[in-house]
């Protein structure tokens, strides 16, 4: 038996590439569903069975991306000292 999640996910306009890409390999239901012009982002609705191995593990695989993008704020860290 399935168990579908939903899960709505704030992706950077910088790594919506990606991160489409990753749904379309994984062949995961979503659906945009709105935009933040001021913070850059879009929020996609993914939905996806909890007890896929290759599923969940795309799910981390775009949070890795947003996470990774998300700890870089462009400068280097001796400009910040």
């Amino acid at each position: 038996m399935k168990t579908i999640v939903v899960d709505e996910i704030e992706v950077p306009v910088d790594v919506m590439v990606e991160v489409a890409t990753i749904l379309s390999e994984n062949n995961l239901t979503n659906e945009i569903k709105r935009s933040n012009e001021e913070e850059n982002t879009i929020v996609v609705e993914i939905h996806y069975d909890k007890k896929d191995k290759e599923e969940r593990e795309a799910i981390a695989e775009i949070q890795d991306v947003i996470d990774g993008y998300n700890g870089f704020d462009g400068k280097d860290e001796e400009e910040e000292n």
